[in-house]
């Protein structure tokens, strides 16, 4: 569901920032036990050719390409570094499923295999050149799937296909996941010794459905800014749309962000010891937006806000709330104003869109049901009874993938003008206290300056995958992510070389970052405590 890039998905313009977030990054090799090794190359166009045609395991093989190094892999310049058999196969739940799915097979395997989850509406099928080139040349076997269902920018495939909904809700990466492990096991002859799935956005939802649903598909599990909350978010999206329309097609709150945003930064920037642009813990900031009321009979400008514009921002800071009292989803963090523009407060942006499409499409099977007739009270609690089962993951209940020796990872930008930051602090919390004694194997890394699955004002490339596999094969958990800002933030998780500009530290929560002393623009000035 990011906003980086042009692929319009869902609905919406969902970037590459969510759709490549499984896209690793440098990182040293953890060292293997001598039982631990993994198999030798192996592989070659003949034994790929072999491949199409044949059932494996539940999945039947539609096609296997084998790609020489060197040739392109996706349409901003990747090329494979080594030799890759592609293999493209359908699954099936049953009637009215059917789910693509895309095995990348590195001919320099390492013995691991790696998941991508998808953004928006879609799988992450649709650009799994970009999203797996990288952890494909660096040795992992590597899945993506379609998520059960065509690409399309409306979610029409969903009206009155429940099986499809399903799918998308939680089985087509389990299914991916076995399908994936039957191939690689028949082309390698060895099964993978390790598995890895990295997700964000609605990807982060799909990783966290997998910890909570198929706690054994994999050892370790990265989830960014998830939407698991799925029917409670796409509530929040038309809930917010109401609240931010005080003028009927006017971005009435888009030219007051700045001024809000200044404030918000001169209050609270140096909470942390540095005045450094970035809040290192914003649930610390006790803005107001109605310090900048406009003067007793004075109309709104440019330098304060109307009375109904600071209802607006404080509605929009407080979250989604019924008419009891009872919050359905957390509120935006102060901050993160400058990026709320990109998502719900212009009439045509993509979250209203979003949320417009769920209660059409997912929840009552109407293409005309009219956005502007939505009621939380009632539509939420539809929403939740009917459609919430498939899609939402919302159980905090790990511990049977905690008893399998699963780790979980996740990770959140404080400036997330898409996602909350704030819930995934309260899903971590509540996961955490029913975890009991096995909570130490859950992390959650929250990210100044971070906007949605990357970008935003402060760094925001963090290398996961790395951390998480020191985790995982050799016992040592995360204690810090250096969060890197670029010079250019898509060539760089296109794994192609662009300058360092910043790094910060993310802490795991609840710790955040204090200045101690030094440059503000090096991670090793902060320590979190």
């Amino acid at each position: 569901m990011a906003r980086i890039g042009q692929l319009r998905l869902g609905g919406s313009l969902v970037g590459l920032a969510a759709l490549m977030s499984g896209i690793s990054y440098s990182f040293p090799v953890p060292a293997r036990s001598a039982e631990d090794k993994a198999p030798a190359a192996s592989g070659s166009a003949e034994t790929c050719a072999a491949l199409e045609g044949r059932q494996v395991g539940s999945a039947v093989i539609d096609k296997a390409e084998f790609l020489a190094v060197g040739t392109a892999t996706s349409p901003y310049g990747q090329k494979a570094a080594t030799e890759i058999c592609k293999v493209s196969a359908r699954v099936s739940a049953g009637p009215d499923s059917e789910i693509k799915i895309r095995v990348w097979l590195p001919a320099n395997w390492n013995g691991k295999m790696y998941g991508v989850g998808g953004g928006g509406f879609s799988g992450s099928l649709v650009i799994d050149g970009i999203a797996l080139t990288d952890p494909v040349n660096k040795g992992y076997a590597s899945v993506a799937t379609d998520a059960g269902h065509d690409h399309s920018d409306k979610v029409i495939w969903a009206l009155n296909h429940p099986e499809k909904i399903a799918d998308f809700g939680h089985r087509a990466n389990h299914l991916g996941a076995v399908a994936a492990k039957a191939i690689l096991n028949q082309y390698y002859g060895a099964p993978a010794k390790r598995s890895y799935f990295h997700g964000c956005s609605n990807g982060g939802r799909d990783a966290l459905m997998l910890a909570q649903r198929y706690p054994g598909d994999y050892d370790g599990i990265i989830v960014g800014a998830p939407a698991n909350r799925w029917t409670a978010l796409m509530s929040s999206f038309r809930r917010n749309e109401q609240v931010v329309r005080l003028s009927p097609g006017v971005d009435t709150l888009g030219p007051k962000l700045g001024l809000v945003h200044d404030a918000v930064m001169k209050q609270c920037d140096a909470l942390d010891g540095a005045r450094d642009g970035l809040i290192g813990n914003p649930n610390q900031c006790r803005f107001n937006p109605a310090v900048l009321q406009c003067k007793s009979n004075a109309t709104s400008t440019a330098s304060c806000l109307s009375k109904p514009e600071v209802a607006a921002f404080r509605g929009i800071y407080q979250g989604t709330r019924t008419r009891d009292g009872k919050l359905i989803m957390a509120g935006y963090s102060p901050g993160s104003e400058y990026q709320w523009s990109s998502w719900f407060t212009k009439p045509d942006g993509p979250a209203p869109g979003m949320g417009r499409d769920f209660f059409r499409f997912m929840v009552y099977n109407d293409p005309k049901w009219d956005e502007n007739s939505f009621v939380l009270d009632r539509d939420y609690p539809r929403a939740k009874r009917d459609t919430g089962p498939l899609v939402d993951a919302t159980d905090t209940d790990l511990r049977p993938f905690l008893r399998s020796g699963g780790k979980l990872l996740m990770y959140h930008g404080w400036d997330d003008a898409a996602i909350p930051a704030r819930n995934s602090i309260d899903y971590f919390g509540a996961a955490r206290r029913t975890a009991g004694s096995r909570a130490d194997q859950m992390r959650l890394f929250m990210v100044p300056g971070m906007a949605h699955c990357g970008g935003g004002n402060g760094p925001g490339s963090l290398d996961t995958l790395g951390a998480l596999e020191t985790w995982v094969e050799n016992g040592t958990a995360p204690e810090q992510l250096v969060a890197t800002k670029y010079e250019n933030e898509i060539q760089a998780k296109l794994g192609q070389p662009t300058k360092v500009l910043k790094t910060h530290p993310a802490c795991p929560w609840p710790k955040t970052p204090h200045y101690r002393s030094g440059p503000v623009e090096d991670a090793s000035s902060f320590v979190c405590r």
